[in-house]
């Protein structure tokens, strides 16, 4: 078995003698989720203070007011909340010298809050203390009313914003999980993403923590970053991403009426397309692999997008003076291919942006590679000639190729998560 595997095991259920997890399990709270929740917790550390102090699992002071006599904490293990890869809640039960729960506090967004009914009592559901959850963020709160207040925002968490913010890595398990790459990032915002949903503000699922794996706070800890690089790991696997961006440079980069040649035909100076570096910035920093497409010599592109920053961005780079060839010549696509280590059957989750219909979007079609037309220009004919010319997407300007691409990954993974949609 791998490490990864390994460690990505459930760890065992304490044993029952440890009194602490005994104590946990006997006064386990419930938590009542929505009906569409789609992420439930499946792990529990407990920690048992017997003063107040800094908690063991969050950067929260535990306090002892009057009468509490010890704290059973509970932090709360889920893989996923709606907008990030794992979670972790906490409840404090506060407990009398008979272990009688007489005060509860529970995180909600990074704060702990008191856990109190208007009329001073406890929230309690068949004799237990029950909390209600955020629906997709598990925030909790003493009643669904509570939720409601939040309402609004509740829902853009759960839709708009799902996956924005990738995979978490606080300060606790950031050295322990290690650096997260900007390719994971994104393959799990559209994984999340896939998963937006429309939350219900009816609660009527019900989960008793005693049900789920209970341990001692320190061995969860332990497990937290195996178990976040093996549910990386699926993910990265299993998510469908674009392998490649080809991009073309006059009229998709640089504005080619402000092009200035010297006696040798060679490009000594032009302006980019407004947007245009900051939508290849966005683009690197998004994890996509970026190669240049583009018919033309090689020292004018050096020496343009040298100058303006956006050569070291490419990863590998095609120019038809080298290959003795000009789009739509399939060969210019197939050297870019190969370079990247990619092969004709992955064409297909590889765009290819540019302005000409006939050498970019023709060419690109024809190998089944995913086009995209950047109709900025009016230098060229904006007609498609055939049906291998008609793009498969269109945009105007560089600033609307990251949104696009980011809702073309959105329709792979919607697929995936229901093939229905593919259908």
């Amino acid at each position: 078995m791998s490490v990864v595997a390994e460690a990505a095991k459930a760890p065992a259920n304490a044993p029952s003698a440890r009194p602490e997890i005994a104590l946990a399990r006997r006064l386990a709270p419930t938590i009542l989720f929505a009906d569409n929740e789609p992420f439930l917790p499946s792990h529990v550390g407990i920690s048992v203070l017997d003063a107040p102090g800094r908690s063991p699992s969050a950067p929260l002071d535990i306090t002892f007011e009057a009468g509490i006599s010890r704290v059973v904490e509970y932090a709360i293990w889920w893989d996923w909340d709606i907008q990030h890869l794992y979670e972790l809640e906490h409840i404090w039960l506060k407990l009398d010298a008979e272990d009688r729960v007489i005060a509860v506090e529970a995180s909600a967004h990074g704060g702990k809050f008191p856990m109190q009914r208007p009329d001073g009592g406890l929230p309690l559901l068949d004799g237990r203390i029950a909390l209600v959850s955020t629906p997709g963020k598990h925030a909790f709160t003493v009643s669904p009313e509570d939720q409601a207040k939040d309402r609004d925002w509740t829902k853009i968490s759960c839709g708009e914003l799902a996956g924005h913010a990738g995979v978490l890595v606080n300060d606790m398990f950031a050295a322990a999980i290690g650096a997260v790459d900007a390719e994971a990032h994104r393959a799990v915002k559209r994984y999340l993403q896939a998963r937006a949903f429309v939350p219900m503000f009816r609660f009527g699922k019900a989960l008793d923590l005693a049900d789920l794996e209970i341990l001692p706070w320190p061995e969860l800890a332990a497990w937290i970053p195996g178990r976040v690089h093996a549910v990386l790991a699926e993910v990265r696997a299993e998510q469908p991403l674009l392998k490649a961006v080809f991009l073309d440079s006059g009229d998709t980069l640089v504005d080619e009426s402000t092009e200035v040649f010297d006696e040798d035909g060679y490009v000594i100076q032009a302006n980019l397309i407004p947007g245009a570096l900051e939508m290849v910035e966005a683009l690197r920093d998004e994890g996509y692999r970026l190669a240049l497409v583009a018919d033309g010599r090689v020292r004018s592109f050096d020496t343009v997008l040298g100058d303006h920053g956006i050569h070291p961005h490419f990863e590998f780079k095609v120019i038809s003076e080298t290959e003795g060839c000009q789009k739509p010549d399939p060969r210019m696509f197939e050297k870019a291919l190969s370079g990247l280590g990619l092969s004709a059957g992955d064409a297909g989750a590889v765009v290819m942006v540019g302005n000409h219909l006939e050498r970019d979007i023709g060419g690109a079609n024809r190998l089944g590679i995913i086009s995209i037309w950047q109709s900025w220009s009016h230098k060229r004919s904006r007609i498609p000639a055939n049906v291998d010319e008609v793009p498969r997407y269109t945009i105007r300007t560089p600033g609307e190729l990251p949104g696009l691409l980011a809702e073309i990954e959105r329709q792979m993974a919607r697929a995936i998560h229901n093939p229905k949609i593919g259908a």
